[in-house]
């Protein structure tokens, strides 16, 4: 009866190491791999409340936004921001060559001379849903 105990306990703590940390989770601890500065390059086009992705891009936008925490990190990484950012969903594009959707988010910088805010694009491959490059970069004033 010990040894059963024993073995259902190594069981569940193996079982609990291998649990997959989330790209978010991983940048928390400070994992930027898939992080890069700039802008995605592709050919996208704009869907309107999500077009025929809206389900895919509310499950998207739900994973990052309980993780809300993460997108200062990511801007902070590559830029000097002084004060506190404010990220919000702007839209969602799709490229369709690359069967990617890509998720914009965006935080307004007060009273800077050159910049409008930072954006963070969120790549996701459409098929497997998995999350494969995030893009940040300044937005200058227009």
């Amino acid at each position: 009866m010990v040894n059963i105990k024993r073995i259902a306990i190594i069981i569940f703590f193996i079982i609990c190491g291998c649990a997959k940390k989330s790209s978010l989770e991983r940048i928390v601890e400070g994992d930027f791999s898939l992080v890069a500065k700039g802008t995605y390059r592709g050919t996208t086009k704009f869907l309107r409340d999500g077009g025929a992705y809206i389900e895919l891009v509310s499950l998207l936008r739900g994973e990052i936004e309980k993780k809300e925490e993460v997108l200062p990190l990511i801007t902070r990484k590559y830029f000097f921001v002084p004060q506190k950012m404010e990220f919000n969903f702007k839209f969602a594009a799709l490229d369709e060559e690359k069967r990617c959707l890509i998720l914009r988010y965006f935080a307004r910088v007060v009273n800077h001379p050159i910049y409008a805010g930072y954006q963070i694009q969120f790549v996701y491959d459409i098929e497997t849903k998995r999350l494969i490059k995030i893009y940040t970069s300044e937005v200058p004033l227009e």
